[in-house]
């Protein structure tokens, strides 16, 4: 469905000891910009795509292709930052120091091979570290917190290792922004070290006037859904810290396979230009 309005959730939680209970009351106000001349970026890079941004201050949006941004699609690895902030408030990771072994499975990525704790892993996106979070969060707990903060289409179907990746999972850009609006904000009152341990570990670069948070992902799609298509999905999620304002930003595209050289960092290159554009960030 075509987003017309975003929703502002002032959300009561009810708490047991054993689930938390969100009662959520919606006001609406009706959306920013569309920029469809941002489409010279997806053109130079070859790829189709959309890019949604949400200025805190002024709760206002600016968009590129508004349609596709209420689609829904693999979330990969942009799951990490929700599946960082599960761990650490069950405790499957107690911070961002704690350091795994690996396995001795030699994977196609080098950075992946050697022992390493979660900030590391987050940054160079470690696949089986965060396959191992997952697995000792469990299923139940896993639904649960995806059930409490809406997150994308709450569906878990595949292993607990690799629906985000392969499994039945999908998000969309407007649910990427809610979904880092309420952790920014800490809407669903998640502990606060855990939320701030998440902050740190997303830090992408901090100059003089900004600070640049957020995550790639890269994943695969094909079958009914893409049109008997197999397509490669890219993502670049986060948001821009400057001064007292907060730009949240959520940028998909995808690509016929093979994908084009590169594609892994497509997603963010095309961010940051119409970052740049609209004065957000420098060079």
């Amino acid at each position: 469905m075509k987003r017309n309005y975003f929703f502002y959730c002032f959300s009561f939680l009810l708490f047991s000891s054993s689930i938390i209970v969100p009662t959520t009351f919606y006001s609406c106000t009706p959306i920013g910009n569309h920029r469809q001349d941002f489409n010279k970026y997806f053109e130079e890079y070859h790829v189709d795509g959309c890019f949604e941004l949400f200025d805190l201050k002024k709760s206002q949006f600016t968009d590129c292709n508004a349609d596709r941004c209420s689609q829904r699609f693999i979330p990969a690895s942009t799951f990490k930052i929700f599946n960082s902030l599960v761990g650490l408030q069950v405790g499957a990771v107690p911070d961002e120091h704690y350091m795994m072994k690996w396995d001795s499975i030699t994977r196609s990525v080098p950075s992946w091979n050697h022992d390493q704790d979660m900030e590391e892993a987050i940054h160079n996106s470690t696949v089986w570290y965060y396959q191992e979070i997952a697995r000792r969060i469990g299923a139940g707990k896993m639904q649960q917190y995806l059930n409490l903060v809406h997150y994308g289409n709450m569906n878990m179907s595949g292993a607990i290792d690799s629906f985000w990746l392969t499994g039945g999972l999908r998000i969309s850009c407007d649910e990427q922004i809610e979904f880092l609006k309420d952790f920014y904000l800490n809407t669903y009152h998640f502990s606060q070290p855990s939320v701030d341990i998440v902050k740190k570990i997303l830090v992408q670069d901090d100059t003089l006037g900004y600070r640049l948070s957020g995550k790639t992902g890269w994943g695969m799609m094909k079958g009914e859904e893409t049109g008997g298509k197999e397509l490669n999905i890219g993502w670049f999620v986060g948001y821009v810290e400057k001064g007292d304002e907060v730009y949240f930003f959520a940028t998909n595209i995808s690509s016929p396979e093979p994908a084009p050289e590169n594609f892994g960092r497509v997603s963010k290159q095309i961010t940051l230009k119409i970052l740049e554009e609209l004065n957000i960030v420098r060079k």
